[in-house]
């Protein structure tokens, strides 16, 4: 700024001083009595004017604890040639101007520095540094002058060149320069939330940015208010990093949509606030300390809470099952809505489920010995975590199956009609195996077996016993049990024998011996005087009948014998024809 010496007297002083306390600056720091202190234009230095007239011109702010020209804000000329503030008359405003027209030059400035100059204005000039107020006047040369007062003007590098200013003024400059190119408004402020649709009771992340449109850069440091309502009543303050985001989470806490608002204000202001001097003839001064803010509205659709369920695995004997399968469906579509297997300690856990029912399948038992479970009904419920519902599903061994077959024991000939009952094999106190409960029966086809499935209890097989209960024809009954062991998904045969019936011999008669006839003895006569032999045949004497009665029953003892053989023969023959076959 060029201010103008000139003295006055003491009363024009004290005229001067009431109405700059008045608000509107009319005074000259040289207009007072040659014995007086001289009177602070602000924060910033004094200097010689562009003719070289010793402290007659300014370099920083106009503002307290200098004079004042608009109550306790800093303020900065707009205008290198034109008469200081105390030529004014009083100031109006402020006004917003977003184009700008440089006194120095005649040409229109461009918007953007227009937006640079009020950047620097807004966050840097409201100081009391001398330095940093300084290095703001410098800088909004640079923007709005140009010219010689540009930084690398003429004008401009000698008024930062005085000894009495300091070096770190246009350190200072420099830097806020290059800091308004990159990160000048106007702001966009953009809230995203981690999703559009949730559950009451989980969290929503929102991520946070703010950008100079200018640029395209991200803004650092920039404090972000957020609150959230319709699902909540949360709020919260977060503020942008070096890379100029931040990051705001929140919990919903009941269904319907929730609405976050977020507003980062106190933003450096992308418009001049300019005050206007009654008289046209002194400078322009521009309102340091201006904010904008820029604000941003996102929604998430939030459901009812969601829930869970905790699948524990198990198998007959209570051993953890890990790798097992799982498929929860909705039961209305049959869709898969989650699936998964059990880790090592046999555990699966489905969460962040819509409260309704939903059928739990198992596709996969994870081993060959245990088979799967039927479809059941599970009811997520809202709220209801995974860990607070567990359900325990134990996987059966798989049935062993199990062949009987009955066959003739000496023949191997397979034997239908056989009935064979299956019943638990139970150890009595002396140790002994006995037939415990029944489990089944079956009787052997013409093929002479039996298909049955078996359950079985333990991973190492459960014992069983086969008893015969009713044999084949012809045959004798098998007293004694057939153990074994059925192990899960095994196939395994059980092979019962039976020995024929024998057969039944009929008793034999002897034969009828016909009765002898004894001989007869005549009385013997008298002996005569024997007389001589008559040639001739011989008497006949009893010798004689009975040596055929002999023969005849020689020879009906033969007969009968052979008749017994015959009979005996067709019995055996008629047994074995009434024998089954094996190929039947």
């Amino acid at each position: 700024m060029r201010t103008r010496t000139t003295f006055r007297t003491a009363r024009l002083v004290s005229t001067a001083v009431a109405a700059g306390v008045a608000g509107t600056l009319a005074w000259t720091p040289a207009a007072q009595a040659a014995d007086a202190k001289p009177v602070s234009f602000g924060p910033g230095y004094t200097i010689p004017d562009s003719d070289g007239n010793a402290a007659a011109s300014h370099i920083g702010a106009y503002g307290p604890p200098g004079i004042t020209v608009w109550g306790e804000s800093e303020t900065y000329c707009a205008d290198p040639e034109r008469k200081g503030p105390q030529a004014a008359g009083g100031y109006t405003g402020p006004k917003t101007v977003s184009h700008w027209i440089s006194s120095e030059t005649g040409q229109a400035v461009p918007d953007a520095h227009v937006a640079y100059a009020s950047y620097v204005i807004a966050k840097y000039g409201q100081t009391r540094s001398d330095e940093q107020a300084a290095a703001v006047d410098a800088t909004v040369y640079e923007f709005l002058a140009a010219g010689k007062y540009a930084l690398e003007g003429s004008r401009g590098k000698q008024r930062l060149a005085y000894p009495n200013v300091s070096r770190t003024a246009r350190t200072l400059a420099e830097g806020y320069i290059a800091e308004a190119k990159k990160l000048a408004g106007p702001y966009t402020l953009h809230i995203k939330p981690s999703v559009e649709k949730t559950a009451a009771g989980t969290k929503v992340a929102v991520s946070v940015e703010v950008t100079a449109t200018l640029s395209g850069a991200k803004v650092p440091g920039v404090k972000v208010a957020l609150s959230e309502s319709g699902a909540g009543t949360a709020s919260g303050t977060v503020t942008t990093g070096n890379d100029g985001t931040a990051r705001w989470e929140f919990t919903t806490s009941t269904a319907g949509e929730a609405t976050v608002k977020a507003t980062a204000s106190g933003l450096p202001g992308s418009q001049l606030k300019v005050l206007e001097p009654r008289d046209s003839s002194a400078q322009r001064m521009l309102l340091a300390g201006d904010t904008t803010a820029a604000e941003d509205t996102t929604k998430v659709t939030v459901t009812p809470a969601t829930g869970g369920v905790e699948i524990h695995k198990t198998d007959p004997g209570k051993a953890k099952m890990a790798g097992a399968a799982f498929q929860l469906l909705d039961p209305a579509t049959g869709k898969v809505v989650a699936e998964g297997k059990t880790n090592t300690d046999g555990v699966l856990v489905f969460g962040n489920l819509a409260p309704g029912k939903y059928r739990l399948h198992e596709t996969d038992s994870g081993d060959a010995i245990h088979a799967l479970v039927p479809d059941q009904d599970v009811v997520i419920t809202e709220g209801q975590s995974a860990k607070a519902h567990p359900i325990t599903v134990v996987d059966p061994f798989k049935e062993a199956d199990l062949l009987v077959k009955k066959i003739d024991k000496k023949s191997g000939r397979a034997l239908p009609g056989a009935v064979i009952e299956i019943d638990t094999d139970t150890v009595d106190a002396a140790g002994k195996h006995q037939p415990g409960k029944k489990v089944t029966q079956v009787t052997t086809g013409k093929d002479g077996t039996a298909k049955i499935k078996l359950g079985v209890d333990l991973k190492d097989g459960t014992r069983y016993l086969a008893k015969e209960t009713k044999a084949p024809d012809h045959y004798e009954l098998n007293t004694v049990p057939e153990q074994f062991t059925a192990k899960p998904g095994e196939q395994l045969v059980v092979t019962v024998a039976d020995t024929p019936v024998p057969p039944t011999t009929p008793p034999t008669t002897p034969p009828t011996t016909p009765p002898t006839t004894p001989p007869h003895h005549p009385d013997k006569p008298k002996t005569p005087d024997t007389p001589d032999t008559p040639g001739g045949a011989l008497a006949h004497t009893g010798a004689e009948t009975t040596a055929w009665a002999l023969g005849g029953a020689a020879a009906l003892l033969l007969a009968g014998g052979g008749a017994l053989w015959a009979t005996r023969r067709r019995q055996k023959a008629a047994a074995e024809d009434e024998t089954p076959d094996s190929e039947q």
